[in-house]
């Protein structure tokens, strides 16, 4: 498949480098991310699949992030890094990045794998009134498991919608290796059982993440019906934030932070003549000013929630 181009390339390389220093800043400043008692559920890792996807889609279609990169939606046009700071911290920007209708972003659950179908909706939406927008429901290996998922693809694959499903398979549900919860290596075949496209792709590398999910995109778009891809990364982070990982293989985590991606993929854009050194050092600079402003203006918005008032509004609701 050919190569993306360069002005693309440096685009994926920016959004990877910020999604990663935005997620840290988050997290230090006990935002969203954190919550009130350290109980993240981290994305470190992760970022490439959802980046690799935004970059692909329009303002006006419907994505569903997987809970543990959410924070990536400010490479989807239409959404900035200030909409998603401002949501993260609980600040009122006017533009809620997880319900932005006007923007493809339709909420989720925590129930996982609910949401699926109201993205079916948002695909049905878009087949009556023709606009060509296009849907794409991303969800972990744990949450595909979960009936929603299945009566969902049942419906899109029955009436031919423009949406893409996407399993982001960082190999755990919570404690449960992927294995155990799956009697196929590889998990994009369950879209043979639906009748329509299935392909597993390496969610490590941006290069490759790209040109599967370009190629996806444009068939849903010219009308070619959904599929399915499974996208392969690793959770570098616990569960959650606190999670003791007894349930991990004595130095399985070492081993994947020699692969993470945004190393790999400086290093694959250095060796292919793309980046230099002074593009990383200005780009960093460039994404650092971004965080620091983004985080400065929000701190002028509203409050519209935080833990202590949700923390008062379960006990007066007691």
């Amino acid at each position: 498949m050919e190569l993306p181009s360069k002005t693309i390339l440096l685009k994926l390389y920016r959004d990877l480098v910020a999604s990663r220093q935005v997620e840290a800043e988050l997290y230090a400043k006990q935002g969203y991310l954190a919550g009130s008692g350290g109980g993240a559920h981290r994305g470190v890792g992760e970022e490439v699949i959802p980046i690799a996807i935004c970059n692909n889609l329009t303002e006006t279609d419907s994505i569903h992030p997987n809970f543990r990169t959410f924070y990536c939606l400010f490479a989807k046009p239409g959404f900035t890094m200030y909409d998603v700071v401002a949501t993260c911290m609980f600040r009122d920007s006017g533009k809620f990045t997880l319900f932005a209708a006007e923007n493809g972003t339709l909420g989720s659950s925590s129930t996982l794998g609910e949401a699926s179908v109201r993205y079916v909706g948002a695909a049905v939406t878009a087949t009556i009134k023709h606009t060509k927008d296009i849907v794409v429901f991303i969800q972990g290996d744990g949450a595909s498991n979960r009936a929603p998922t299945h009566e969902a693809m049942a419906v899109a694959a029955a009436w031919n919608l423009p949406i893409i499903f996407v399993i982001q398979n960082n190999k755990y549900g919570m404690g449960t290796a992927v294995e155990k919860a799956y009697n196929i290596k590889d998990l994009s075949v369950r879209g043979a059982g639906y009748g329509f496209p299935h392909e597993t792709v390496d969610g490590n590398d941006m290069i490759a993440m790209y040109q599967v999910a370009k190629k996806h995109v444009e068939r849903c778009r010219a009308g070619g019906g959904p599929s399915l891809i499974a996208a392969d990364t690793w959770r570098l982070r616990p569960h959650y934030e606190g999670d003791p990982q007894i349930y991990r293989p004595k130095g399985e985590v070492e081993e994947w932070w020699k692969k993470e991606p945004l190393s790999r993929y400086q290093k694959e854009l250095m060796d292919l003549g793309v980046l230099t050194e002074k593009d990383i050092e200005r780009m960093e600079e460039e994404v650092k000013a971004e965080i620091e402003e983004a985080f400065q203006e929000i701190e002028k918005l509203p409050i519209v929630m935080n833990y202590e008032n949700i923390e008062k509004t379960a006990v007066a609701e007691l």
